[in-house]
């Protein structure tokens, strides 16, 4: 029984080990990245398969809690710990295997079946021991004190360098080829923990940063960047198939009203939302129209029949103008605008999710050339290892993002030929990277010219 009891024990020492050295290695998940096989395959791909294995540890709970409940004569209570260490493990497993991105659940059970392990061993040892279990006290507490290092939150957000992604291997668009090398870069944006002051001190660009006050919850952050990441992707894949002659990319579809001045004639008739068509019957398909018509024909204080989509509605409301704020000259609603875009995508295309890319746009450019490369008879390439940031913008023109001198840090440890950057992150890109050729662009097109005047032949 003895036996039982040891191995049960050392099972459970095991996982707790295990768990322990999968939450250091999820913080600096970002060391190996420069490591890619001879396949093509990289870090951020190897990262899923490595995922599912986690599922031993829990699984060295369940195992343990099982032999003791059957072999062991025990209260109820202790009974029903064991019982919840092996439900709650199981729980672990199935969401490592069928929901990989919910780490918020993940970490709630992990945490409950921890709590329960402490009380198991404790209690045993109590009960062996007829004393004060100080054999496992001072094990739980070295534990407790390692987990307050790496989960303990301090009020400060840090970014850290991240990992590239061949977006050629991201996305495939229907009737392209494989392509060639074109990475985006991640870096890790999250709230720090006692843990990343160490790490800053020895890895290199470690940026800390207080927490704002409204800071959004993680959920909404995940659910923001989420969206973002689905935006940007829509976007490139217009944008790319309108370069190469497939469909009409992004097309100007009507105003959109941001937001509602206060005090603006134009409250509680328009909303947030509402996409304006018509000016007095006149058709605007984009701001630059609708500022245009508001110069030309109508005065300061003149009513103007505007009609809006609502929704599925076709709405018409008269609105008083007023003085624009910006020109005196001209007369406004009080709203903020912006050209709604129509996206025309006519070939499906196809992502992989991988667990470590989360979400955002900073892959925007560099998708829209893979996916250019792609759909080119032999590539764009020319054996190019090519690596950039940036949005991409309904233009075509490419949007500074954050993390900068983390992203360019990152693309040096590979072996990168270029790493287009937006004008504004050049500098911070090369003082980051001084080896790094970094190129500064403001359009897709740039990026498309210096790689068609450098590509081998």
């Amino acid at each position: 029984m003895n036996k039982r009891k040891n191995r049960s024990k050392t099972l459970y020492y095991i996982g707790l080990l295990g768990a322990i050295c999968s939450l250091i290695g999820a913080e600096v998940i970002w060391l190996p990245a420069p490591l890619t096989t001879s396949g093509g395959i990289q870090w951020i791909e190897i990262i899923d398969w490595l995922y599912y294995g986690l599922a031993l540890f829990p699984l060295c709970w369940a195992i343990g809690a099982s032999i003791l409940l059957v072999n062991e004569k025990s209260s109820l209570v202790i009974k029903a710990v064991r019982a919840g260490i092996a439900v709650c493990s199981c729980l672990i497993i199935k969401v490592i295997w069928f929901a990989p991105k919910s780490m918020i659940l993940l970490l709630i059970f992990t945490v409950a079946t921890v709590l329960l392990i402490f009380v198991d061993l404790l209690s045993s040892e109590a009960k062996e021991r007829s004393g004060f279990p100080w054999k496992s006290g001072r094990m739980i507490v070295g534990m407790v004190v390692l987990l307050a290092l790496l989960l303990f939150p301090t009020g400060y957000n840090v970014t850290y360098p991240g990992m590239t992604l061949n977006l050629n291997r991201y996305a495939h668009v229907t009737g392209g080829a494989s392509g060639g090398t074109i990475n985006g870069v991640l870096v890790f944006d999250r709230p720090a923990v006692l843990a990343d002051r160490l790490f800053g001190q020895l890895f290199p660009l470690y940026q800390f940063e207080r927490m704002q006050e409204d800071e959004p919850s993680i959920s909404e952050t995940y659910a923001q960047v989420i969206a973002l990441k689905t935006d940007a992707n829509r976007v490139a894949t217009a944008i790319a198939l309108e370069k190469v002659g497939i469909g009409k990319g992004a097309v100007a579809d009507g105003v959109l009203v941001v937001a509602i001045m206060k005090d603006s004639p134009a409250e509680g008739k328009l909303h947030a939302g509402d996409i304006i068509d018509e000016l007095n019957g006149k058709p605007v398909n984009e701001v630059g129209e609708m500022i245009a018509y508001m110069e030309e024909a109508v005065k300061p204080g003149q009513h103007v029949t505007v009609e809006v989509r609502r929704g599925s509605e076709v709405v018409s409301v008269d609105i008083e103008t007023k003085l624009s704020e910006q020109d005196a000259k001209r007369a406004a609603f009080g709203v903020s605008v912006q050209t709604e875009v129509k996206l025309d995508t006519p070939r499906e295309v196809v992502f992989n999710d991988y667990i470590a890319h989360l979400g955002g746009p900073s892959h925007g450019a560099m998708l829209t050339l893979a996916f250019i490369d792609q759909l080119t008879p032999g590539g764009i390439t020319g054996g190019l290892h090519i690596a950039g940031t940036g949005t991409i913008e309904s233009d075509g023109t490419i949007g500074m993002v954050g993390g900068i001198p983390q992203k360019a840090y990152a693309v040096s440890r590979t072996e990168a030929d270029v790493f287009f950057v937006p004008v504004e992150g050049a500098e911070a890109a090369v003082e980051a990277a001084p080896g790094l050729n970094v190129v500064a662009v403001e359009t897709i097109d740039d990026v498309l010219e210096w790689v068609r005047m450098n590509k081998g032949g």
